[in-house]
């Protein structure tokens, strides 16, 4: 795409990134992904700002994951959307995150409840203190995965889950470790996002 100054550019909702200063790493070397992505510059290292395609929210995205655009949905008049997104390449733990966005949600509460009946156990949430005003953020992890759950004043809501899975032959150690590892990352990632009322794409 040419930008009528001779510069060449590549799609990135709505924000351009410079092909030729396009990071090496996965998230930018998959073209559905790029199109979320806004910035070349990390956010931090490790992680890119990503902005929904409804305009609903922000997060830092990893720059070892992708975007899986066959279960990849998005709702009439930006009313929802489901972003999934997992490691492209074949690694000692297997990680699939959902992070599904609703802008009609009634209660966290029955979000609570929800997500209690989707992992099979009464899940316990913890807060998580983040500079967002008007947001809140909670957080809970099972052996299966993390979860988080990100609400407003004006009734939008994220439901953020994530399954795992260690490869055959790995001790219980290895496993415990590389979980652990996903898990602080993924933290990071659910008090990184920020909704935002006005959603326009």
């Amino acid at each position: 795409m040419s930008n009528g100054d001779g510069s060449n550019q590549s799609s990135g909702n709505n924000n351009q990134n410079e092909t030729k200063d396009k990071p090496d790493v996965e998230a930018f070397n998959d073209q559905f992904t790029e199109e979320f992505l806004t910035s070349t510059e990390p956010v931090r290292e490790g992680y890119y700002p990503l902005k929904a395609k409804s305009g609903a929210f922000t997060l830092d995205f990893p720059e070892d994951m992708i975007i899986d655009k066959t279960r990849y949905n998005i709702g009439p008049y930006n009313r929802s959307e489901v972003i999934p997104f997992y490691h492209p390449e074949n690694k000692d733990l297997v990680a699939d995150v959902i992070v599904e966005y609703y802008s009609f949600v009634v209660s966290e509460e029955s979000s609570k409840d929800s997500l209690s009946n989707r992992f099979g156990e009464e899940i316990e949430f913890e807060t998580l203190e983040t500079s967002v005003k008007g947001q809140y953020t909670e957080f809970a992890e099972t052996d299966d995965g993390v979860l988080g759950l990100i609400w407003n004043d004006n009734s939008q809501q994220i439901q953020f889950y994530s399954l795992w899975n260690c490869i055959e032959g790995l001790s219980e150690e290895q496993c415990a470790e590389l979980k652990n590892s996903e898990k602080e990352k993924l933290k990071s990632v659910i008090e990184s996002i920020e909704l935002f009322e006005n959603r326009s794409g």
